[in-house]
């Protein structure tokens, strides 16, 4: 079987058990649901309105992915599962690219309905349609799903490389790094030197730029684990 057939065969199994977690689901309804109605709060015209929705789809798909990357990296390490996985006919490889792509699948899409959920219900409370732009949608289809998978993937390298002490606050670091590059305001006001602008281009390019280096420095780092080293860090 092929790397990529493997890895596919772990998303697979990923997915199964987030679908599987209803604690997991709720979690991640009541999380797109709050911040997609706190955007609409937030949205009094065209300017807040993208800013939000910039800030609120990588907000929400982080955030989500960090609930399911402890489901899918640390519950599996915590209660020993992964020892099991470890001694299957499968690469490490193909396990680490699963379970990222098992948790950035869900996220994405909780992400999405949050997004979904704030443009239906700007547009009953504004009483006429309310669209992002060319480049926050761009931003939504494109840098979002790239993001996610940076976090998780970052996220899960700590969970697989750290012992279990570690690991109960390495997620949450990590978020408060990310944390300047969800915000329009603190994003703009590094590229433009101006907090009060609406979100565009500059800001959609540096964030994919911050991703596929972030995702590249971690599947370069992933190279460098092995089955021994996530056995030695297993409680």
């Amino acid at each position: 079987m092929s790397t990529m057939n493997m890895t596919l065969v772990v998303a697979r199994k990923e997915l199964r058990n987030v679908i599987r977690n209803k604690g997991l689901l709720f979690g991640g309804l009541w999380m797109g649901g709050m911040f997609g109605i706190l955007n609409v709060l937030l949205t009094g015209q065209v300017f807040s309105f993208n800013n939000s929705v910039f800030s609120v789809a990588l907000l929400v798909g982080v955030i989500v992915g960090f609930m399911f990357s402890a489901q899918i990296f640390l519950r599996e390490k915590r209660e020993r599962i992964i020892e099991t996985m470890l001694c299957a006919p499968i690469s490490l490889k193909a396990i680490w690219f699963g379970k990222v792509l098992g948790a950035t699948v869900p996220a994405y899409l909780f992400s999405l309905f949050s997004v979904t959920l704030a443009l239906v219900v700007s547009d009953i409370a504004m009483h006429s349609p309310v669209l992002p732009s060319l480049a926050i949608l761009t931003h939504i289809l494109g840098v979002v799903p790239v993001f996610i998978a940076s976090a998780i993937s970052l996220i899960g390298f700590c969970q697989f490389l750290l012992g279990m002490r570690e690991n109960r606050i390495i997620g949450y670091l990590i978020i408060l790094v990310l944390l300047p590059f969800m915000y329009p305001s603190i994003l703009s006001g590094l590229i433009q030197g101006n907090t009060n602008v609406v979100v565009s281009w500059p800001e959609v390019v540096v964030c994919l730029i911050v991703s596929m280096l972030l995702l590249s420095l971690t599947t370069y780092l992933s190279r460098h684990l092995s089955k021994e080293k996530i056995v030695t860090t297993l409680p």
